[in-house]
């Protein structure tokens, strides 16, 4: 008998020591929580029935886009524009190419964001609204970030990231960051490089207080190899759930990166 059954979407976390997992269904995420610590050292199976919905208007869709959308709600909606990923490229103004829907942009785009620096697979820069600390950084499997500046939207913050990301790294290696490899790196003084590398007009940003959060993860070991698990091919993932990190469940017989599969109709249960 399954314990959970649902639609998935990328797991809900929790800042406690080790960080709190609970696998949600995308339509309701109060319905039914599971709590996957608990799941640690036990043998599951994780079972995709083939069947995707879109996790933005709910119809049936043959094939996932952008971590859940149908391929309508990808070409149209705004927060499966490009300019999500590269916020330097945001056309919010300009009347030629106008955002896809304002009243999304100016609630999600023009709101505080912050840039930091965290350390995953290795230092990174990258950027996130105020609403989303710390959650971002538990999401993308980090031991450590440092918020270091303030502005006032997406697209200011986004051109100081890209301007940095010229000399400093903005991406996770992501099977490094599974394997638990924790590079030799000290973050306070990182920060001050990235600070040194500053563009005039942004020194006004940076935080006079810069927080350090830590982050640790459940886990009874962690793999020497990373194989991922495609829900889309194979439909089954089983093995004993080793740890969790980032959005993944790690099993001795793989990985599955759950945000990448939200959409999906899928059944978990213990073996």
């Amino acid at each position: 008998m399954a314990l959970w059954e649902g639609t998935l979407k990328k797991m809900r976390v929790r800042h406690e020591t080790p960080v709190a997992y609970e696998l949600v269904d995308a339509f309701d995420k109060e319905r039914h929580p599971l709590a996957l610590n608990d799941l640690l050292g036990k043998r599951i199976r994780l079972k995709a029935s083939g069947s995707i919905r879109c996790i933005h208007c709910g119809q049936p869709t043959r094939k996932s886009f952008g971590e859940g959308s149908c391929y309508d709600c990808f070409r149209r909606l705004p927060q499966n524009d490009i300019c999500i990923l590269k916020p330097e490229l945001c056309h919010f103004h300009k009347e030629d190419d106008p955002c896809r829907d304002p009243e999304w942009g100016r609630n999600h785009c023009f709101q505080p964001h912050f840039l930091y620096v965290a350390l995953s697979s290795g230092a990174k820069v990258g950027i996130t609204r105020q609403v989303n600390i710390p959650t971002r950084w538990m999401d993308q499997g980090a031991h450590a970030a440092i918020p270091v500046a303030r502005v006032a939207d997406r697209f200011t913050v986004g051109k100081l990231e890209h301007h940095l990301a010229q000399s400093f790294s903005d991406r996770t290696q992501w099977q490094r960051m599974l394997k638990n490899l924790r590079p030799e790196i000290d973050l306070e003084a990182q920060v001050e490089t990235v600070i040194a590398d500053f563009p005039e007009e942004y020194r006004e940003a940076i935080l006079d207080e810069r927080p350090l959060y830590t982050f640790d993860y459940p886990s009874l070991r962690w793999p020497e190899k990373v194989k991922s698990i495609n829900l889309e091919k194979v439909s089954v993932a089983e093995g004993e759930l080793i740890a969790l990190k980032g959005q993944y469940l790690l099993l001795d017989s793989g990985v599955v990166n759950i945000r990448k599969h939200s959409g999906f109709q899928a059944a978990l249960e213990v073996l």
